[in-house]
């Protein structure tokens, strides 16, 4: 399931862009989820909301908030730098006021099937690469480091500890929300540890030990299940099931 939201205030080009999407959907055999909106103020509210996108067709004047407002509120307010921003508009002159907002691109109206099938392949292909790293915020600065150099993740208070192969990083943070964002492959033990079973070296009914050396012990409620998935993560890379 892909995400994608449309806000414009030229209805027919958002029935437009809307039917190019849905024949996109099919001819890349990936299912679209798309919602439209008419102003940036509706936008704004669902995304107050929860609403989530992966990308998002966003019209530079719209009538009241123009389009430049809304990519602030998405970036600042909301703290949102992984939603994928593809401006649209009638005019070539708004690259510097855009460039604090990180679009994927700048599309000008009319928008062919071409460029809308390119802006929509690139933004999928980002998004599974963003998909093998972790992001996390210090202060106002947002940090991205790959998966697969992270051994595990431990809690401490208010702040997250994650343990790397090359040192370690703190952060504030819960625990349960990093899980959320780790693919396939990171695994709660414990109420204070999330471990990557890639770099498990011995486990037991009790205690798992890291590649790095370091033992941690697994909580009551967690044995069984972490007996079971462990054992299946191994099975699958010894056969190298994806």
């Amino acid at each position: 399931m892909y995400r994608i939201g449309i806000c414009d205030d030229d209805k027919i080009l958002c029935s437009l862009l809307e039917e190019q999407l849905q024949q996109l959907s099919a001819d890349l055999s990936v299912k679209f989820e798309i919602e439209v909106w008419y102003s940036g103020e509706s936008l704004e509210r669902d995304l107050k909301k929860g609403a989530g996108l992966d990308l998002l067709f966003l019209d530079i004047e719209l009538l009241q908030k123009n389009g430049i407002e809304i990519g602030a509120f998405i970036r600042d307010e909301m703290g949102d730098t992984d939603t994928h921003i593809a401006y649209i508009s009638a005019k070539q002159s708004y690259a510097m006021e855009l460039f604090k907002m990180q679009p994927l691109e700048f599309l000008v109206k009319p928008i062919s099937a071409a460029r809308l099938k390119e802006v929509v392949e690139r933004s999928m292909k980002r998004n599974q690469c963003a998909k093998g790293c972790f992001a996390y915020q210090k202060g106002s600065q947002v940090f991205r480091i790959p998966v697969k150099e992270i051994i595990y993740f431990m809690s401490m208070d208010k702040k997250v500890l994650m343990i790397k192969k090359d040192g370690q990083e703190e952060f504030y943070g819960k625990l349960k929300k990093v899980l959320e964002q780790l693919p396939a492959g990171f695994l709660m033990i414990h109420q204070s540890y999330v471990i990557h079973q890639e770099y498990v070296s011995e486990y037991s009914y009790e205690s798992i030990k890291m590649m790095n050396g370091d033992v941690l012990s697994v909580s009551k409620p967690y044995r069984k299940e972490v007996r079971a998935k462990i054992k299946q993560y191994l099975k699958e890379k010894m056969y190298h099931v994806c």
